[in-house]
């Protein structure tokens, strides 16, 4: 897996959360069917990967205790208060955005290698 690969997924992650119409809860509840969740944190850059690790662990906090899968998590966000929504929906896409710098900065190294 690559950084594009997970940049891919963030930002069809970020797309859901911004078009949608629905409430904050289904709005992160839908970004996360993106599987971003599930992208191996050795691959990302060491400064993404506490932000990533930080995101990963509030999401998934109570899916093994529960035996719900990755995709069946709606019990941790519905505990969820608003602010926690948010503070969640805000971490992904400062995320989304950290992950975007990096990969336009790895192509434009790309371009000026082959030119």
């Amino acid at each position: 897996m690559s950084l594009n690969y997970l940049h891919q997924k963030l930002s069809l992650a970020v797309f859901e959360m911004c078009t949608s119409t629905q409430g904050l809860k289904e709005r992160l509840r839908n970004s996360l069917r993106h599987s971003f969740t599930a992208f191996p944190e050795e691959t990302l850059p060491e400064e993404m990967c506490e932000r990533f690790s930080e995101i990963r662990r509030g999401l998934t906090q109570g899916v093994a205790r529960f035996g719900f899968g990755l995709e069946n998590y709606p019990d941790v966000i519905d505990r969820m208060s608003p602010s926690e929504v948010r503070r969640f929906l805000n971490s992904i896409i400062a995320l989304h955005q950290c992950v975007t710098e990096e990969y336009y900065r790895r192509r434009f190294r790309q371009q000026k290698e082959v030119t």
